[in-house]
């Protein structure tokens, strides 16, 4: 061999050993990170008929009450699925009113909107709210963010002052259920934004079926039935679009047969409400005020200091789903 062949291997050894230090090229030669799949949301059960609050909560071993449920249930993303049944004080050992936490997702029948036979899934009964609201009891306050979805709500006894629904906190979703039996609201908007009220039955309440008491900006209420109370929809604050609004409602909401007015708007400034693509007791809603429950038949009341601006194109006449007074 030559000479120059022995003084060349050193080199060659040395590119070697110099490449074998360098750094890979992560961008090209690592292997991807994992992909991870985040766990599912929790679920659980409630049966009245065959639960027990001392079970897991699952579907073969289901909790017997709501409240207890809603004690586990407290990450947002958690279903408490209940079956048809009556949940109330007596018979069921529930505590009212209902509170449900924030971003859970409270489901009955949704099908039957809570109704369905031969058995209703139906929350009973009454509790005091928390200090600073005006009812005077509730049967459910859902929490930040959470769902409230085929249920019959309505209270135990007639009391005077009593919510079905306190809307306390924003971004409710209220969904498929059937509203009943509230002395004061079937559902009332308390300071708070950015609700999804859709495809209830608000019906055969005691003073108004929804009402924007203190807030609901930013609400969309579509595809509901309000029948049968002496107001059907009441504004004492700007409130929810019922339909064409800037909240995207489709609107499709029937408001005929409640014996005073199927909307009223009693605010202390000028509003504007965008009440489009619903059915009423007429083609083209009528305008005036008739307290004396004659049942007179008169679309919107406007009683508010400066004449809200109300909008109802492509309203239609219903079909009434009961007979009105």
């Amino acid at each position: 061999m030559k000479t120059f062949a022995y003084t060349r291997i050193p080199f060659i050894l040395l590119a070697v050993l110099a490449l074998a230090a360098c750094p890979k090229d992560k961008h090209h030669h690592d292997d991807p990170p994992p992909v991870t799949t985040p766990p599912p949301s929790p679920i659980f059960y409630v049966n009245a008929g065959t639960g027990l609050d001392t079970n897991p909560g699952t579907q073969a071993s289901p909790f017997k009450t709501i409240t207890h449920a809603l004690t586990v249930a407290t990450t947002s993303g958690s279903t408490v699925n209940v079956a048809p049944g009556l949940y109330d004080v007596v018979n069921n050992g529930e505590t009212f009113p209902i509170t449900v936490p924030a971003g859970v997702l409270l489901i009955g029948d949704e099908t039957n909107k809570g109704a369905g036979t031969p058995t209703a899934t139906s929350i009973v009964g009454k509790g005091t709210p928390p200090a600073g609201f005006n009812a005077t009891t509730v049967t459910v306050i859902p929490g930040t963010g959470s769902t409230v979805a085929g249920f019959t709500i309505t209270s135990d006894t007639n009391s005077f002052g009593h919510d079905s629904l306190l809307l306390a906190n924003s971004t409710v979703t209220v969904r498929n259920n059937t509203v009943t039996g509230a002395t004061r609201y079937g559902v009332e908007v308390d300071a708070t934004t950015n609700h999804v009220i859709s495809g209830n039955r608000i019906v055969n309440n005691g003073g108004s079926g929804l009402g924007f008491v203190k807030g609901g900006v930013g609400s969309k209420v579509q595809s509901n039935v309000i029948s049968g109370n002496p107001f059907g929809v009441e504004y004492d604050v700007d409130g929810g679009d019922l339909g064409g609004g800037s909240a995207g409602s489709t609107g499709g909401n029937v408001l005929s047969c409640n014996s005073f007015n199927d909307l009223i708007v009693g605010t202390p400034t000028a509003i504007s409400i965008s009440a489009k693509n619903n059915l009423w007791d007429h083609t083209n809603p009528t305008l005036g005020c008739d307290f004396s429950g004659s049942g007179s038949g008169i679309d919107i009341c406007d009683v508010s200091a400066a004449p809200a601006t109300i909008t109802t194109t492509g309203s239609a006449q219903t079909v009434n789903p009961a007979p009105c007074p």
